[in-house]
């Protein structure tokens, strides 16, 4: 039992902690990349697509932010991809579309996001593939910011950029503190060799990456590692910035994550060749297959610790598990968020990351995949 704890707490270190520093470490003695200017720069075309489903509360916004972009507006143009949207989004697009930089399309019936970037691929005859998410707002250089880092190497065929989280009164389920460490890990992989996930609200890619995916695909990962597999590398613009409310009840990232863990490990049963590459598959277990196994070596620590409960530190570690096990579920579960206590947000988040990627490897091994979804803001 004492093995079983010491190697579940030592994977589960390196993975929270060990691979950052080692990352940070490597890259002491790695030269990084100074910022090229494309001011004298011909720019290329860029096509942005944008799939929606019932967006209406937000989609006016998006519009607006890409309209605000600092780009010529004869190079770029906006695809709006409704899926088969009910409400009023539609018609909000209809209003910007005779401007002729912004067009709609409508999938009928509903088939998900990458049905709707695979109707659309075949019409693309731009130089790049934008693709982000209706509540995605742009920040005005956010495409310049891509470009740099994308023209710097003709090696290059992806690049993703940076997704800032905010609440009206600060508050999270602790998906901020998430994203602030995978924000460091995607810089570190980046000035490494490459990053082996790209965030999806904004990533830029060429066209001929640009192809056609499963329907139940999760584009940002997979597009990732097709893109490493056909030689190229995917890069990383932290300025390339987009910004998006955070979800202030950890229950509502329960049923994403589900869904996001369980395509990524098709993903990578599809694109399994990635590992011949021995730093991407370095990159892809520590960062990811890690993460998805998780709950193994939670339950590890607590059995563990409790089969020796006989000594006080490991009676005290099965004591911390279960009390914050306890806590995490009852916050998930409350309506109501816990607005000051930061323990019980950390609480809810690591039992909901649990729960989901044990939940999520269930529907993998089911073969069960998600083509179709509600968002947040329509289940709420």
């Amino acid at each position: 039992m004492l093995n079983l704890f010491w190697i579940s707490v030592s994977i589960l270190a390196y993975h929270l902690i060990g691979y950052g520093l080692l990352l940070k470490l490597i890259n002491i003695f790695v030269q990084r990349n100074k910022e090229l200017d494309i001011s004298n720069i011909d720019l290329p075309t860029i096509t942005v697509l944008c799939p929606a489903y019932n967006e209406e509360d937000v989609i006016e916004e998006k519009i607006e932010s890409f309209l605000n972009l600092d780009y010529p507006k004869e190079k770029i143009r906006m695809m709006i991809i409704s899926d088969d949207s009910t409400d009023n989004t539609n018609v909000i697009v209809n209003k910007y579309s005779e401007k002729g930089y912004i067009e709609l399309v409508v999938q009928k019936p509903r088939k998900g996001k990458q049905c709707g970037h695979n109707l659309v691929e075949p019409t693309i005859d731009s130089d790049y593939v934008l693709s982000t998410d209706a509540n995605s707002i742009f920040q005005p250089d956010a495409v310049i910011q891509l470009l740099k880092v994308m023209l710097h190497d003709d090696q290059i065929g992806m690049v993703s950029g940076e997704l800032k989280l905010n609440s009206p009164d600060g508050q999270d389920s602790g998906e901020g503190l998430y994203w602030k460490y995978e924000s460091f890990l995607k810089r570190s992989e980046s000035n490494l060799y490459s990053i082996i996930g790209s965030n999806g609200s904004v990533f830029l890619i060429k066209r001929e990456l640009f192809t056609q995916v499963d329907a139940a695909s999760v584009d940002d990962f997979e597009r990732t590692l097709i893109t490493l597999n056909k030689g190229f590398k995917a890069k990383y613009a932290p300025n390339a910035i987009v910004f998006e409310g955070v979800s202030i009840h950890a229950k509502e990232e329960v049923e994403r994550k589900i869904r996001i863990i369980a395509q990524e490990w098709f993903a990578i049963r599809r694109q399994k060749k990635v590992f011949a590459n021995p730093v991407s598959a370095f990159m892809l277990i520590s960062h990811k297959l890690i993460r998805w196994t998780f709950p193994l070596y939670s339950v590890g620590i607590l059995i563990s610790s409790t089969a020796m409960y006989r000594s006080n530190l490991f009676l005290l570690f099965s004591i911390i598990q279960l009390l914050g096990y306890s806590i995490g579920a009852f916050t998930i579960n409350r309506k109501a968020s816990f607005k000051s206590n930061k323990i019980f947000k950390l609480a809810a988040y690591i039992t909901a990351m649990n729960y989901s990627a044990v939940m999520a490897f269930i529907q993998f091994v089911k073969g069960k995949q998600f083509a179709t979804w509600n968002t947040i803001r329509e289940d709420n």
